[in-house]
């Protein structure tokens, strides 16, 4: 709903008059674009002038919506320099193939319209070209014809790709050739027109999108509001669904000019895309607005350059509001003046004859001058015409419909005082001293270590007690701390982590304090629900590790063991083996129950042995609980080992201590059944070292980075984990530590990841439920190739992040 209209200000409009007046209007105005939602302006001076972070700035831009979180990996962008025109495909690596048509690899592919909806391909082998539309292509192969639409991908998927040249490119009629990750497409919309479009992984979009909207040179200072932007871009692509063939658009929509261009086809590339705006769109990856609630639809959240002082009001669910940040001294366009000359006026609005005079006749009240033109009447020698505000500005070329006029012909009297307007309340710091330590060096390799089992779990964290921190959850955006007690000198530590009362469907990021936050996962949290996931967490060089969440979170860290050069045991890692499961029974253990497995003998733990690597499966749950494991000489410790939810099933790793005999004492807290297997071992016997590594990510199948597409049903994949991201060879390495993340699956299932055997082991590492994203620590024996088999029982995407090997 608009603001009540105030009265226009005395000697506003230019004096009505029997002659035309001066031959020049003076216009002073405030702020650029039509001023809805974000000012990014405004934005950049909360952050770099008053320290808000990018949730602060979205939640005061965008009142009526909340954080939330989003599922949706791909979008689909309307290229509008192709319209009505022919799609030409280049491709350096002559990688180039057609959706459902044999033949290629090709380095080019043109797709034309040849009559109404069905197209005729071209390809060639040899060459990059762009031939113009009018060429007639003799020579060239007919690859296929009569297709209704045509997609042209690079071989393998290279979404993700730094090298310009994996990507594929597009011919304009100009002859500029741009680069696009993903694929493209040649379809026809509802009325038969020809139109080109971008399929895209929707993080990779947003990189070029985020560096075109706003100026990649405000990191560090702006940083939160390249993070803020990088939201308001992902919900304003995925809140749009403007044509049948796409989602969005790269002119009218957002900005979007693919990841490089060349001015021809043997031009060197010129990259859309730069690091800062890259790391602002890792920090908020999946991150969305939403109306009402976490579960509300995705908020379209418009922005412009500068708001002048106050947004506008919409039919959008966000009101107006006062804006402070965009009087930052950077802004160019907080206030404006400009000379326009009579006759633009009466160039653009003929029925008036000569300009008599321009009035203003109804504000938005709020701001300067009254605020917003609402509407504007044009008086002339022979007629008048009434417009709104911004109809009047865009006509005349204004940046706004914010402005004042001022009579160059006579002194005007001084306008009415602005209302004094009523400050907008500084935000309330919501990480406080939960940041992330500044960046002071660059990752290292770490050396080799051996494994030191606490005796029992240990708490380091619990923000619901006030253990190791504040009584305050970590809130969304923040960064917490955490200094484990560990010998000098400690490389890594197994710690577990529980998320609990989460506000939205989440994840928390672990890695070494002092360096660039790295784009991966250790845990996926879910609101309403507790959720536990153990991980190998590299330590910084003051001995700090540190926890990210991007939805706000209760935080419980227990910690079970640490890896350093002079730790009592090395690792043995092995062909995981079941050593207990409770099911064959047909009866859940009663809660409360306390089981012993023995973890040595039979292919497992030597005599020597001090702790084993278990997987923990909760299964079959009857209410909502926890599994606790610890040395049976040992009295039974306050801590979780695995948690989980009335009906479901959850699976968790943990690097236990054993006892003297060998033995590991798991209770549970509910009733369920219980299943336990044992994917290695550690004692002085056993023969590799750990190595820990910053957190990288080994394969996304959703982006085509290792796998293209979901993992289907009982249908097996590899992967090949040695020489990848810095990981030895085959011949050094041993087995590998990384967190496997479900990612969307169709319904409830498991995942199982083995040394390529000739048949799979009917074990699982990571157990998941319908619609939610789901992780778990993998420890797994590679083969001799180096290479992992991974299969799911479940259609699900799958995403890998390392954090450490053994060799």
């Amino acid at each position: 709903m608009l603001a009540c209209a105030v009265a226009v200000p005395v000697g506003e409009s230019v004096a009505a008059a029997e002659v035309a007046v001066a031959s020049t209007l003076t216009i002073d105005g405030r702020g650029n674009g039509h001023g809805i939602g974000m000012s990014q302006w405004g934005a950049y001076g909360y952050a770099a002038d008053h320290g808000w972070t990018s949730e602060q700035i979205l939640d005061h831009y965008y009142g009526g919506t909340v954080s939330g979180t989003t599922d949706v990996t791909g979008i689909t962008v309307r290229l509008m320099d192709l319209d009505d025109q022919q799609t030409v495909v280049v491709n350096d690596r002559s990688n180039a193939v057609i959706d459902g048509v044999a033949g290629g690899p090709w380095r080019t592919v043109v797709i034309r319209e040849v009559s109404e909806r069905s197209y005729t391909v071209w390809g060639r082998t040899d060459s990059s070209v762009c031939p113009t539309a009018s060429d007639a292509l003799a020579g060239w192969a007919v690859v296929a014809s009569g297709l209704p639409s045509v997609t042209v991908r690079p071989l393998v998927d290279t979404s993700a790709s730094e090298d310009m040249s994996d990507l594929l490119g597009l011919c304009e009629a100009s002859g500029k050739v741009r680069s696009y990750r993903g694929a493209l497409r040649a379809v026809n919309g509802t009325a038969g027109e020809n139109r080109t479009v971008n399929e895209v992984p929707l993080e990779q979009y947003l990189r070029s999108i985020v560096a075109s909207e706003m100026s990649a040179s405000w990191a560090p200072r702006g940083a939160q509001a390249l993070r803020a932007q990088a939201v308001a871009a992902r919900s304003f692509g995925l809140a749009e669904n403007r044509y049948s063939y796409a989602k969005t658009c790269d002119r009218i929509c957002q900005y979007y000019p693919g990841a490089a261009s060349r001015s021809t086809v043997a031009s060197a590339f010129v990259r859309h895309e730069h690091a800062s705006v890259d790391a602002a769109v890792r920090a908020t990856a999946g991150v969305v607005r939403r109306v009402g609630s976490p579960a509300g639809p995705v908020a379209l959240t418009m922005f412009s350059s500068s708001s002048g002082g106050w947004t506008a009001a919409s039919t959008l669910p966000f009101p107006a509001v006062e804006d402070l940040g965009d009087a930052t001294p950077a802004n160019p366009y907080h206030r404006w003046t400009v000379t326009v000359a009579a006759a633009t006026l009466e160039q653009k609005w003929p029925a008036i004859g000569r300009l008599v005079g321009v009035s203003v006749t109804r504000r938005s009240g709020q701001g300067e001058w009254g605020g917003r033109a609402q509407s504007v009447l044009v008086s002339g020698t022979t007629g008048s015409v009434t417009l709104s505000g911004d109809v009047f500005r865009r006509g005349i070329g204004l940046r706004s419909d914010w402005f004042s006029i001022a009579d160059t012909s006579a002194p005007l009297p001084a306008p009415a005082p602005a209302p004094t307007p009523t400050p907008t309340p500084t935000p309330v710091d919501v990480c406080g001293a939960r940041v992330a330590p500044p960046v002071t060096t660059a990752a290292a390799a770490r050396p080799p270590a051996r494994f030191e089992p606490s005796p029992v779990p240990v708490r380091l964290i619990d923000t619901r007690d006030g253990t190791g921190t504040a009584v305050d959850p970590l809130r969304g955006g923040c960064t917490l701390v955490v200094r484990p007690a560990v010998p000098s000198g400690t490389t890594a530590v197994a710690v577990t982590f529980v998320t609990v009362d989460t506000s939205a469907q989440g994840y928390l990021t672990a890695y070494p304090c002092g360096i660039e936050r790295p784009f991966t996962s250790a845990v996926q949290s879910r609101p309403g629900r507790l959720v536990s996931g153990a991980a190998i967490v590299p330590l910084g060089a003051d001995g700090t590790f540190c926890v990210f969440t991007n939805t706000t979170t209760e935080l419980v860290v227990d910690l079970t063991g640490s890896y350093s050069p002079s730790g009592s045991a090395r690792y043995q890692p092995m062909t995981a083996q079941r050593r207990f499961d409770s099911r064959p029974s047909g009866v859940r253990l009663a809660a409360g129950s306390t089981v012993r497995v023995a973890t040595r003998g039979a292919g497992a733990g030597a005599a020597d042995s001090t702790a084993a690597s278990l997987t923990i499966h909760a299964l079959e749950a009857a209410q909502s609980g926890f599994v606790t494991a610890w040395p049976c000489d040992r009295p039974r410790p306050w801590a979780s080992s695995a948690n989980v939810n009335a009906g479901e099933s959850a699976t968790n790793s943990a690097d236990v201590a054993v006892s003297a005999s060998g033995e590991v004492c798991l209770f549970v807290s509910a009733s369920m059944h219980l299943a336990i297997d044992v994917a290695g071992w550690f004692g002085p016997s056993a023969t590799t070292d750990f190595h820990a590594v910053v957190p990288f990510r080994l394969a996304d199948s959703r982006e085509g980075h290792g796998w293209s597409g979901p993992f289907q049903r009982s249908v097996g994949r590899s992967i090949q984990v040695s020489g990848v991201g810095g990981l030895p060879g085959a011949a050094t390495l041993r087995a590998v530590a990384a967190q496997f993340t479900s990612v969307g699956p169709t319904s409830a299932g498991f995942v199982t990841v083995h040394p390529c055997l000739p048949v799979a082991p009917t074990l699982s590492m990571l157990r998941f439920v319908s619609a939610t994203n789901t992780a778990a620590l993998v420890n797994s024996v590679t083969n001799a190739a180096g290479r992992w088999c991974v299969v799911s029982n479940q259609t699900t995407h799958l995403v890998v992040d390392v954090s450490g090997w053994f060799g």
